[in-house]
């Protein structure tokens, strides 16, 4: 409870920190402005996040919500993901009604996990291998020059105080070692790092938009170049630890992609989509009413200058309902249901840090889990060829705050569903993943979404503070 109130009492002062040090920097006229915007964050996977984007803006009187909008980002968290960028945003380049982006940044994530893949994982024995419980498969350690099962001299001595658990192999062949495994010290020191790697990604997109004619069709067209360096925790030592890290699940199976341990590897891609929108232009930050859906394709290949060479489609449906406005407008209040659909299919060599991802013209993903996918399991909890998911949330706008330029309280409560495979023939809606939660979004002057929520699922529990709704 106390951890609780203290995460509950840091967030507050971070968000009325936020909000003042951004409201100070509010732009009404038309012309350019500098805009500062702390960047401050917690979840599940990364921690507390801490950082700090600058943003220069061109306004004028034809474009909306802004002609020109450019911003360099500094940001890091507590459990080691990094994520530097600038930023080019010009939504009517040049008068030729052709919205250009442009990015440019390096990420760094030193716990990206990797489970595998497969729709079906021991959620359980994970937790255990992560927490010292048990060891990975029982692993005994042998001396290296009889072959023989070696007594851990460190499980008795300097970690006497150690919780035990039984060899279950011992229990049933005499000849498969102590019946003692290491203590739970010992385990978290060699294996705590087991399903985690060090991901470094220098990147760059560039891409363009346009709507076609006077209808809520519009075409996209974009490249991805990026850099993937894979580092092993295989050997290294951690603060305080006596003991280096085992091997891990990424040097057991050594999947496709493993070779960007040895030297960095490009996964350059084309991107091209085509959408329609009908969402109110005025609120596509916070829909009340509409359709946005998208197919998304991305090429990866020689000819893009890619170590590998694979296809990835994706496919989403975001719809957005008023519910009973005759109830809610004459309190000045407002309930929207909204759900999204996503499917995507990836075919070819496909690295194992790519696999996982999940991307369409707006949002992004990695694996069924995370911010952005199941909110209730880590990321990349669930892998595959074939991915889908199912997202439904309320979102309930109770009151209003003329606060730091106007702040509305919207609360919400979420379900989401899914599943992986890798074929599609076995893609069914049997196994279905499903975790639920609720929070606060705050909406400030209508332009910034602030969440604030926490989800659950079976095994797993996931924390979010950050920006933007889901879809």
């Amino acid at each position: 409870m106390k951890k609780t109130s203290n995460r509950l009492k840091l967030i507050a002062i971070a968000l009325t920190g936020v909000l003042a040090f951004a409201a100070s920097a509010l732009q009404a006229e038309p012309g350019w402005a500098l805009q500062p915007l702390p960047l401050v964050s917690a979840s599940s996977d990364d921690g507390f996040g801490y950082g700090l984007r600058v943003y220069g803006t061109y306004k004028d009187e034809k474009a909306q919500p802004y002609k020109y909008q450019f911003y360099g980002q500094y940001y890091a968290t507590t459990r080691g993901y990094e994520y530097h960028e600038a930023s080019m945003d010009a939504v009517d380049f040049l008068d030729s009604s052709f919205r250009i982006k442009l990015n440019v940044g390096v990420e760094r994530t030193l716990n990206a996990q990797y489970y595998g893949t497969g729709n079906y994982q021991d959620i359980r024995r994970q937790q255990k291998i992560k927490n010292g419980e048990i060891p990975i498969n029982e692993n005994v350690r042998l001396d290296p020059t009889t072959g023989e099962p070696l007594r851990d001299i460190y499980t008795f001595d300097e970690y006497g105080d150690s919780v035990y658990s039984l060899n279950e192999r011992a229990l049933l062949s005499p000849n498969s070692g102590d019946f003692l495994n290491p203590g739970r010290k010992l385990l978290k020191q060699t294996q705590g790092k087991y399903f985690y790697y060090d991901r470094i990604r220098p990147f760059v997109t560039v891409s363009t938009e346009q709507w076609i004619g006077q209808t809520n069709f519009k075409w996209f067209l974009g490249l991805r170049g990026q850099r993937y360096k894979i580092q092993s925790y295989e050997g290294d030592f951690e603060g305080g630890d006596k003991l280096p890290n085992g091997r891990t699940l990424i040097d057991i199976e050594k999947p496709l992609g493993y070779d960007a341990t040895e030297d960095p590897k490009f996964v350059n891609g084309i991107r091209a989509a085509i959408a329609y929108d009908s969402r109110p232009r005025a609120r596509e930050i916070n829909p009340n009413a509409g359709i946005f859906t998208d197919f998304h394709y991305e090429g990866v290949g020689k000819g893009t200058g890619s170590a590998y060479t694979f296809n990835r489609y994706t496919a989403t449906w975001r719809q957005y309902f008023e519910l009973f406005p005759g109830f809610f407008k004459p309190q000045d209040r407002e309930l929207v249901f909204a759900y999204r659909f996503l499917g995507q299919k990836t075919t070819g060599d496909v690295p194992f840090y790519e696999e996982g991802r999940i991307y369409t013209m707006k949002e992004s993903s990695e694996g069924l889990g995370g911010n952005n996918g199941l909110r209730g399991y880590p990321a990349n909890q669930f892998v595959d060829r074939v991915m889908g998911m199912a997202n439904f949330e309320a979102r309930l706008t109770t009151f209003h705050v003329d606060a730091l330029g106007g702040i509305d309280f919207i609360f919400l409560g979420y379900y989401d569903l899914g599943r992986v495979a890798p074929t599609n023939r076995e893609m069914t809606l049997k196994g279905l993943h499903r975790a639920y939660g609720g929070g606060v979004r705050l909406l400030w002057q209508e332009n910034v979404v602030i969440n604030i929520s926490y989800g659950r699922s079976q095994y797993e529990s996931n924390f979010n503070f950050g920006f933007n709704h889901l879809f």
